[in-house]
């Protein structure tokens, strides 16, 4: 998610097994991190036929990216790239991508940098928004090279500030933009803002929903550990499916800081949730953090200045001119997009905005696939026939 909390609170970076360095760039592949190489059988494993895995490598400020990406399509056809959150891959979509396939598109879902087939980096500042943004150029413009360098983009939770900023910042590459559950936050708009403070009252949740995201910035090796102790019970306690009830309640991410942790007395589930990760995405993605660990996707939401300043720095504060699309999901009660004002500065600096409701939870893409297929393909719909 967007790091755009209104006062935020830094903490000390200690030593530990879990800290990352801190040099404000990485420039070469002596910063990527050294792990166990992955089994790309599992990685794979139970994707729909029509799916495929390839690799592209290209040079960024970082040196050479190597991103791991899902297709489905011919690659003649018009480009579509969806970009996953914290913590998935890019298999998130393969539900999905087949289906948009058939639309006559090439689409396209890369695991993005800190995950499974992609490089991981040693370095906090190489997970910025701004080296994100830079991998999506780069992934386009090797799919499509010259002048046909140009994709619609979409993405979900921690995706969408990228797919959003991507679009503010390389109008000429980007045809259209979606984002799902995270709306898109121009230059001074501010999380805290937006919260709701008949839900979570500021003297008792200064931070809101957001408590979080400030407790990756002050204990960020011992939510490393945390989540690294038992990733198959962290991953089957957090994923799983929207309940209408909980949108009455304070979310347990108001409480992260105060609680010294997510679940400091253990995760309360040990089961995946069928109705959101099938047997095959749980264990790829089970297999994926274990082997890079939760350093370096946490890394993410460490920095909170960095993506401020590069959201001031883009055309217009991060006006977007293209068709966009925002999908709320109503029963996300992290992202609450419609309890909330949380949306409001988007719908300011985007024109050209269509707005649409799935009755699921944040992992609306599992949750409720044909829902959210229906959705993209009657937006997508709209914009191929503005031309």
């Amino acid at each position: 998610m967007r790091d755009a909390l209104e006062r935020p609170e830094p903490g000390p970076t200690a030593p530990g097994a879990y800290a990352l360095r801190e040099e404000n760039r990485v420039s070469s592949a002596s910063s990527h991190a050294q792990l166990p190489a992955l089994d790309l059988d599992v990685h794979t494993a139970g994707l729909p036929a029509e799916v495929s895995f390839a690799t592209a490598t290209y040079p960024t400020a970082d040196g050479e990216h190597t991103c791991g990406y899902l297709h489905a399509g011919s690659q003649a056809d018009p480009l579509i790239v969806f970009l996953h959150g914290w913590p998935e891959l890019g298999r998130s979509f393969a539900g999905l991508l087949p289906r948009i396939a058939a639309e006559g598109y090439f689409a396209v879902a890369p695991d993005m940098r800190g995950y499974g087939a992609s490089t991981v980096y040693a370095d906090t500042s190489a997970y910025a928004i701004e080296n994100a943004v830079a991998d999506v150029r780069g992934l386009i413009s090797a799919l499509k090279p010259g002048e046909h360098a140009e994709a619609i983009v979409v993405g979900h939770d921690y995706g969408a500030p990228v797919a959003w900023s991507f679009a503010a910042a390389h109008p000429e590459m980007c045809r259209a933009v979606a984002g799902m559950c995270v709306p898109h936050l121009p230059a001074g708009a501010s999380m805290t803002a937006h919260v709701n403070r008949s839900m979570y009252p500021e003297d008792t949740f200064p931070y809101g929903q957001w408590d979080y995201m400030v407790a990756h910035q002050q204990m960020p090796e011992k939510l490393a550990a945390e989540f690294d102790a038992d990733v198959p019970g962290f991953i089957a306690t957090i994923m799983r499916r929207g309940n209408p009830e909980q949108m009455t309640k304070p979310a347990l991410q108001a409480k992260i800081r105060s609680r010294g942790g997510w679940f400091p007395d253990g995760v309360p589930f040990r089961e995946r949730d069928g109705r959101v990760l099938s047997a095959e995405d749980y264990d790829a993605l089970v297999a994926s953090l274990s082997r890079t660990g939760f350093a370096y996707p946490n890394a993410w939401y460490r920095n909170v200045e960095a993506n401020a300043a590069f959201t001031e720095s883009l055309p217009g504060g991060g006006r977007i001119p293209q068709p966009a699309l925002f999908v709320h999901a109503r029963y996300d009660q992290v992202c609450d997009t419609l309890g909330s004002t949380m949306a409001e500065p988007m719908r300011e600096a985007i024109p050209q905005l269509t707005e649409r409701i799935i009755e699921a939870g944040h992992w609306v893409v599992q949750e409720k696939p044909i829902h959210t297929t229906e959705v993209l393909t009657d937006w997508l719909s709209s914009v191929r026939q503005e031309g």
